[in-house]
């Protein structure tokens, strides 16, 4: 609708600009207008309108014409832009435990939106853990409070001991405004392993899956990165599945007690 009016307007900038180039052939412009002036200083006045009004409406024209042709840019640029998004050509990367803990944290500090964190072990992370590990599960809560324009969401298995962990997660972000907890019922604890995939998303930009054949021990790679805004996108609506299956025990301005009849006594 905006392209059609501003070459609407162009044409008729256009044809003001043809009746004004051949008006003084008009006979009664010529015999009313031209054919009156008769002094100098009148004609030059005439002349000077006549000048004005054709460089007025050349004015016009040229202003539609680098519209047309910023909106004609702008319109290809969102094109390409849109190609780009879909063909990327997928980039995939192994990480290993360590590797993953350390490249995740460090996304997670950058993060301009958000952060959506999967926990599927049947067991909290314990101390004597590897350092790397220990270090990103107690600098975690520190980054998610220090973002607070960045939305925090984490799902986490639904098993007593990390209900236990989960409510020790929550008391530490009750001051927190931008972070929320939630637990999803999968297999019993018995089983390591979950049905649901693990998943880490920041900003629609990057994925991790992880823990993908076993929470720990791996000889090669455990995790796996993913750079690609199509896949990423399709794990993030996976993940917001899971959300919704889950049971959301803390959200930004739950008191301690909330938190604790949510997790402990509604389940």
């Amino acid at each position: 609708m905006k392209n059609l009016l501003t070459r609407l307007l162009f044409y008729l900038s256009l044809l003001a600009q043809l009746l004004l180039a051949i008006c003084p052939f008009i006979p009664w412009v010529r015999e009313n207008i031209w054919a009156t002036q008769i002094t100098v200083n009148g004609f030059a006045s005439t002349l000077a309108t006549y000048i004005g009004v054709e460089f007025g409406c050349l004015g016009i024209m040229v202003a539609l014409v680098l519209s047309d042709i910023r909106q004609q840019g702008k319109e290809a640029t969102d094109q390409f832009r849109e190609a780009l998004r879909q063909y990327t050509p997928l980039q995939v990367r192994p990480l290993k435990e360590n590797e993953f803990y350390k490249e995740f944290l460090g996304h997670c500090i950058s993060a301009k939106h958000y952060v959506k964190i999967c926990y599927f072990a049947p067991l909290p992370p314990q101390h004597g853990a590897p350092a790397v590990r220990e270090k990103y599960y107690r600098t975690l809560p520190r980054v998610m409070k220090a973002n607070p324009d960045t939305t925090f969401k984490r799902i986490i298995r639904d098993t007593d001991a990390n209900r236990v962990w989960a409510y020790a997660l929550v008391s530490d972000l009750l001051t927190a405004t931008n972070c929320s907890v939630a637990l999803l019922k999968d297999l019993d604890a018995s089983k390591e392993m979950p049905l649901a995939l693990s998943v880490q998303i920041v900003d629609e930009r990057d994925a991790w899956l992880v823990a993908v054949g076993e929470h720990a021990g791996s000889a090669m790679y455990r995790d796996v990165a993913l750079e690609n805004e199509v896949l990423v996108s399709v794990l993030d609506r996976y993940f917001d599945r899971l959300w919704n299956l889950s049971r959301v025990v803390f959200k930004p301005g739950d008191s301690a007690t909330a938190a604790h009849k949510a997790i402990f006594e509604e389940y």
